[in-house]
């Protein structure tokens, strides 16, 4: 029978979100064409003694047809775990159990004596690095003897990688999943929805998962101390929500979520501080190479957080992908941005590029409109100058222009007139003999995002030419 491997889960991970290209696995698997093509004939053996559908090509994409039940099933097995985690599984159960049995656990996990010693040892070397401290104990197994403030760091960073993968992924570890089902998660997310919603505070799965993966570890060492020279006096009406709604949890979890709450309300990046370092230097570098100097501190913010969020799920190889095509202003932003990662010797999956060029394409536009003010809209249709409803919504979607909507009738009288007033023109009429914007809808989301195309386009082409 055919053994699945990581390369195998990770290639029937991306088919359980879509169809994809030889070439797009490459991009999203880091791997050669010939490794992929060699898997994916590995896996259709596999699915083939399991009596599946098989990976078909169709024109240049494959694909894999299975039912919502055939696709968790196959991932509910066993068999379908990848090393990274085993590695994190015999982590998590030795530091939350605080001993461990390799040779039951050799059993579990379906693994020779030889892999699950070789997988722990990658445990022990983890948690000697880090100052923490175990003993034998003789015919039963190890024990934890002294857990230390780093392995404390990491079995939450862990517990947060598993959480964030039960979000969006089937491929998440059964035997974490069976390890902390005492813990009863999904009504400490009910609560804690609750909170965030009474509260209207924005939150993110990231802090979810994390504020989770707090329960445990209060209950396994105590964890951690969020408390800062905030004036909290001026928070007790979060406090009390807070308090409310979980007062079936011990007073530590409540003042902890409360603790980190206020710091979330106070704008603090709850990162670690070498992804925090390394994200703050690649946005130094952006506003370098993008012009983007005195970058309004919000956008700022959200292009922080989520180059955080990509740096930790590289880092603990959390796997999501959505299938996206760009076009090609966001393949020239695509190339600057690579050349930054590269220079700075830092990875990212490619749906993460992809997402952060996005968030990069709105912060240009946004950081560059200063670059026109009047607009003049030319429309054949001349009851579009009287069109209250169209000038009323661009003056809604952006206060930063002044918008003239005039026949194109009276511009081919008199084009004169026109000369040196507007920053831009748009017009439904291709055949006119000037240079302007084509758009084929008076619809006023349609026309700011051809002007938003046109700065985008325009700021990409003077960063160019004044390399």
């Amino acid at each position: 029978m055919i053994q699945i491997n990581t390369t195998n889960i990770n290639i029937l991970t991306l088919l359980s979100q879509g169809e994809f290209s030889l070439d797009e696995f490459s991009l999203y698997l880091n791997l050669e064409k010939k490794s992929i093509y060699k898997n994916i004939n590995s896996i259709n053996s596999f699915l083939k003694d399991e009596k599946l559908p098989l990976i078909e090509l169709n024109n240049t994409n494959y694909s894999l047809k299975l039912s919502k039940f055939q696709w968790e099933t196959l991932f509910k097995r066993n068999d379908f775990i990848t090393s990274d985690e085993i590695v994190d599984y015999l982590y998590i159960k030795f530091i939350h159990n605080k001993f461990i049995n390799l040779e039951a656990e050799k059993e579990r996990l379906d693994l020779s004596r030889s892999s699950i010693i070789r997988y722990f040892n990658e445990v022990k070397r983890t948690l000697e690095n880090n100052g923490s401290q175990y003993e034998y104990s003789v015919g039963r197994g190890l024990r934890l003897a002294f857990l230390s403030e780093m392995d404390k760091a990491i079995f939450s960073k862990k517990l947060v990688k598993f959480f964030v993968k039960c979000d969006f992924s089937l491929n998440h570890s059964i035997f974490i999943t069976d390890l902390i089902k005492d813990y009863n998660i999904k009504s400490l997310l009910n609560k804690l929805y609750t909170i965030f919603k009474t509260l209207d505070i924005p939150t993110t799965h990231f802090i979810i998962s994390f504020l989770c993966s707090l329960y445990i570890s209060i209950d396994v060492f105590g964890g951690f101390n969020f408390k800062k020279d905030y004036d909290y006096n001026k928070y007790i009406k979060l406090e009390k929500v807070i308090k409310t709604t979980l007062k079936d949890y011990n007073s530590n979890y409540q003042n902890q979520v409360f603790f980190f709450v206020v710091s979330l309300i106070n704008n603090d990046i709850n990162f670690e501080p070498n992804i925090l370092k390394k994200a703050l230097t690649v946005i130094n570098n952006l506003k370098d190479k993008l012009d983007l100097h005195n970058l309004d501190p919000v956008l700022e913010k959200v292009l922080l957080k989520k180059l955080c969020f990509s740096l930790f799920k590289h880092d603990n190889y959390i796997f999501k992908v959505r299938n996206i095509i760009i076009n090609d202003n966001e393949k020239l932003l695509l190339n600057i941005f690579d050349d930054i990662l590269d220079y700075n010797n830092i990875k990212l999956f490619f749906c993460d590029k992809i997402s952060i060029i996005q968030i990069l394409t709105k912060i240009i536009v946004e950081h560059h409109k200063s670059s026109l003010k009047n607009i003049l809209l030319l429309f054949n249709e001349v009851v579009i100058s009287d069109d209250r409803y169209l000038k009323d919504n661009l003056a809604d979607y952006s206060k930063k222009f002044n918008f003239d909507i005039e026949s194109t009738f009276f511009y081919k009288l008199n084009p004169e007139n026109y000369k040196n007033k507007y920053d831009l023109i748009l017009s439904d009429e291709p055949s006119l003999n000037i240079n302007t914007l084509i758009v084929n809808s008076f619809n006023p989301i349609q026309i700011l995002s051809a002007i938003n195309s046109h700065i985008l386009e325009n700021t990409l082409k003077k960063l160019c030419s004044n390399k």
